[in-house]
């Protein structure tokens, strides 16, 4: 056999072992993308009581975060759902949520249950907000709040359906919160809800 036949050999030899190698990579990352998408349902399922479908349904620890403190002596840190933000103090401080609703958009009622507890407020954090975010008179409606943290509903600028909650002393403040499927609402997923941390009574979200 000649080298020009020998090299040829080997030449075909190595494509024919790249293309089943490439083709094994592509079986293996089809498979990890599944496992991926079955992890992630499987997640978004376990904390749901009831059925997904059906009015009345809950999801637990749609949201989960700490705050050790946003500024002055308390200093500053945050855990989970919540940015490390420095307002300079750690009292006084509004928790704002921003719901996946906007007034513009969607015709959808909602409710939502924040439990927590507040160690620089010596108080227990049980807050629950419900409305209507209704499209055809661009309006936030029929809302009802229960809670011993000031807790409120309001339209930012761009029309999104924003919950406040106001924390005395957010020294130590740990916020969960769970959301159920009620009227012609949704059950909201994990991550649909933003937050931020301020001094004001409002912000906007984009």
């Amino acid at each position: 056999m000649s080298l020009e036949t020998t090299v040829a050999s080997l030449v075909t030899a190595a494509n024919n072992l790249t293309a089943v190698v490439n083709g094994k990579i592509g079986t293996i990352n089809s498979t990890m993308a599944t496992a991926v998408a079955q992890f992630n349902e499987w997640r978004n399922l376990k904390d749901v009581e009831g059925d997904p479908a059906a009015l009345g349904t809950i999801r637990r620890n749609l949201l989960q975060g700490f705050v050790t403190g946003t500024g002055g002596v308390q200093g500053v840190g945050a855990q989970g759902d919540f940015v490390t933000t420095d307002l300079g103090v750690s009292t006084n401080v509004y928790i704002h949520f921003k719901i996946p609703l906007n007034i513009n958009v969607n015709s959808e009622m909602f409710w939502f249950n924040i439990k927590g507890y507040s160690y620089g407020t010596a108080k227990i954090i049980e807050e629950t907000l419900v409305g209507y975010c209704y499209q055809p008179t661009r309006t936030l409606q029929n809302v009802s709040t229960f809670g011993n943290m000031t807790p409120s509903c309001y339209v930012d600028t761009a029309g999104n359906i924003v919950m406040r909650i106001l924390v005395p002393n957010i020294y130590f403040t740990t916020v969960r919160i769970d959301t159920m499927r009620v009227g012609n609402g949704r059950l909201f997923n994990l991550g649909d809800l933003k937050t931020k941390l301020s001094l004001a009574e409002t912000v906007e979200f984009s």
